[in-house]
């Protein structure tokens, strides 16, 4: 996998996503997802990595709308570049807003956490 990295100088406008981590493939970092048969696995459909719930990785990503010499664009920032902002690893911070108190939806927790960012 190439990896490309630019240091960009902006003024950050918005967050445009409020889901700031993802369950990752531990081999391609690619979005893995629930396999339909066995709900208690996880699959990347891009290497084929297969892992039991339990062992499910988590990565940042910040997908943040900016501004630079008057033009927007957008900007998505991916991984453990970004555990220094937040203070913990996604996967640690994916376990605090799970544990969180049945009482919040879902939709309130992420709204809490895009406020955060």
């Amino acid at each position: 996998m190439t990896v490309r990295r630019a240091l960009v100088d902006c003024a950050v406008l918005s967050l445009q996503d409020t889901c700031v981590f993802y369950p990752s493939c531990k081999g391609c970092f690619s979005r893995i997802d629930v396999e339909q048969q066995d709900t208690t696995r996880y699959r990347c459909f891009r290497c084929g990595y297969r892992c039991l719930k339990e062992q499910v990785d988590y990565r940042y990503r910040l997908s943040l709308s900016v501004t630079r010499d008057s033009r927007i664009f957008g900007v998505t920032v991916f991984g453990s570049t970004l555990n220094p902002f937040f203070g913990i690893h996604a996967s640690e911070l994916q376990k605090l807003v799970e544990n969180l108190d049945g009482s919040v939806e879902p939709s309130t927790r992420f709204a809490l956490l895009g406020k955060a960012v």
